[in-house]
């Protein structure tokens, strides 16, 4: 399927109004950025963030209150996916010791569920959201071992035995999508005998919330993220200007750097804006977006370049408007059904794709127009200056002029 197949758009003779916007937009993209700052998560401030499953639906408000109360400072409660599972994403940042005296309260070089820190942060909120510690073995919160020990003291079970039938006991309630509503449904869990279920009975419960997730980032590992977050993101523009240097000339890579930097710019301060939260996955959707748009500039370079080798570089503007409408077709159908595979990740991809999906909604539109009217012109800003050089170069008396022509052919990208 072709679209515009006969374009004949005049793209650079209004060039000179979408290059002032774009400045505008990128002044208030950075004071966004710099006033209001970015929704850091977890992964780069410190803190632990839990997936909780409840049996009826949970009153956030009465959540959050609960989770203050019990001195976590600054939590963040929301509905995880569609209301109707009855799931909450909770995030407390990092605390002042939560671990107690005598505990590494700072032991922030652990990452996962099993730091310290965390496993008591975890088991703070879980106590906070169901009012308490539990009475007894809670099955919607046990791990295997604690069940298969249980298993084993009191019903009865050898050891093998106990942890068979704990692992099918995690497995059910994995298929009751994380949570049992009651102690007798395992009465036909696989290897479970009259005498074990009778004594699971008398020491389990089965409790009204149930931990789908967790994971806990410490102090020391959060600002080295946020190093190698930037890292990563500056060493691949700057590999992607050496290609595109290699493979055209150096202004070329210049303009598409330039038109790279714009799209993470305004993005970036429409991120900020909405105050949604910055997370590792977020950066992996600016780096997408890094290389979506790069490869769209150089979908259109290639196409400049075929063109200056047909028809020789007489009005350069010329051309570069032929390749646009050449590729127009292209870069419409690409990148409109890239955009509305974002949109739906957007929509229904749940509150883990949230993030990583705004990003590529919004920047597929600014990156799609940066390769038109960002990267071209500034090949003709280029052509533009080093001819007002030459011109004034021809002006100057003979002995000036090979001082001055010997300067020039010094100069990167000619």
């Amino acid at each position: 399927m072709r679209l515009f197949a006969n374009a004949n758009y005049d793209f650079m003779r209004i060039r000179r109004y979408f290059i002032v916007g774009s400045l505008v937009l990128n002044v208030i993209g950075l004071a966004v950025f710099f006033v209001l700052g970015v929704n850091l998560g977890i992964d780069f401030t410190g803190g632990t963030e839990l997936q909780l499953k409840f049996a009826q639906p949970p009153d956030i408000g009465a959540v959050r209150q609960a989770l203050e109360k019990a001195g976590l400072k600054n939590p963040t409660v929301t509905t995880l996916g569609d209301p109707k599972e009855n799931e909450l994403y909770v995030r407390v940042a990092e605390q002042e010791n939560p671990a107690g005296p005598g505990q590494a309260g700072g032991a922030g070089a652990e990452v996962g569920a099993g730091a310290p820190v965390g496993r008591d942060v975890t088991r703070k909120v879980l106590e906070a959201v169901r009012g308490g510690p539990p009475s007894g073995l809670d099955l919607n919160l046990a791990d295997q071992r604690t069940i298969a020990g249980a298993l084993e003291q009191t019903g009865g079970l050898k050891s093998d035995e106990a942890a068979s039938l704990a692992e099918n006991i995690i497995r059910m309630r994995r298929e009751s999508r994380g949570l049992l509503s009651s102690v007798d449904e395992l009465r036909g869990a696989p290897g479970m005998t009259d005498p074990a279920f009778q004594q699971l009975k008398k020491i389990a419960l089965t409790g009204p919330v149930a931990s789908r997730g967790q994971n806990y980032v410490g102090p020391s590992v959060a600002p080295e993220l946020r190093h190698k977050a930037f890292l990563a993101v500056i060493l691949s523009m700057l590999a992607m200007l050496v290609y595109i240097w290699f493979r055209f000339r150096f202004q070329w890579g210049l303009g598409a750097i330039l038109a790279t930097i714009h799209d993470v710019i305004i993005t970036l301060g429409i991120y900020c804006i909405s105050r949604k939260e910055f997370s590792l996955p977020v950066v992996a959707s600016f780096l997408t977006l890094v290389g979506y748009s790069m490869n769209d500039t150089i979908v259109v370079f290639d196409r400049i370049r075929e063109n200056l080798r047909l028809k020789g570089s007489g009005d350069l503007a010329k051309t570069i408007n032929l390749s646009i409408n050449q590729t127009l077709s292209r870069t419409i159908i690409t990148s409109f059904l890239t955009w509305i595979v974002c949109v739906a990740l957007f929509l229904f991809g749940g509150e883990a794709l949230n993030g990583f999906a705004f990003v590529l909604v919004v920047g597929i539109i600014v990156g799609t127009y940066s390769s038109i009217y960002i990267a071209s012109p500034v090949i003709i800003f280029w052509e533009w200056l080093f001819a007002a050089r030459k011109k004034a170069l021809a002006s100057r008396p003979a002995a000036s002029r090979a001082e001055a022509r010997k300067a020039l052919a010094s100069r990167p990208g000619r």
